[in-house]
């Protein structure tokens, strides 16, 4: 089983600079860049049905559909109901608040600050690798 990456941030160079970490990690890593959560939805549902396991990066802060708005409407297509799909959500915010409601969404695995290290994206890559 192959793995996919969704790398769903407004910041090009973010999305890049993830890819391009994450290929030196694990160059069989497929990735997918989305400029924000409607274009992520996009390719979530399109995804749904591959065998790949399929990691989430989501930013919080985002035009057109921001994280939070992209959570609510996931949960409404029940997409995430595999054990396959693991989302984690990416953010330069400090504000608590943010910290308690990313934990009211039981789909997010982790919180992790931006900019994301290396390490970060080793624990992510290897927390989903096959059993």
């Amino acid at each position: 089983m192959n793995k996919t990456v969704i790398i769903i941030d407004d910041d090009p160079i973010v999305r890049l600079v993830t890819q391009r970490m994450m290929h030196n990690i694990d160059s069989t890593v497929n990735c997918h860049q989305c400029e924000n959560g409607e274009v992520g939805l996009s390719t979530i549902e399109k995804l749904q049905n591959v065998a790949d396991y399929v990691v989430v990066l989501l930013d919080i802060n985002m035009p057109v559909l921001n994280g939070w708005e992209f959570l609510d409407r996931l949960q409404q297509l029940n997409i995430v109901a595999s054990d396959k799909f693991k989302l984690y959500m990416i953010t330069s915010s400090t504000d608590a608040s943010d910290k308690i409601k990313a934990r009211s969404y039981p789909v997010i695995k982790k919180l992790y600050p931006k900019p994301l290290s290396k390490q970060d994206l080793k624990e992510i890559l290897i927390s989903n690798e096959m059993p």
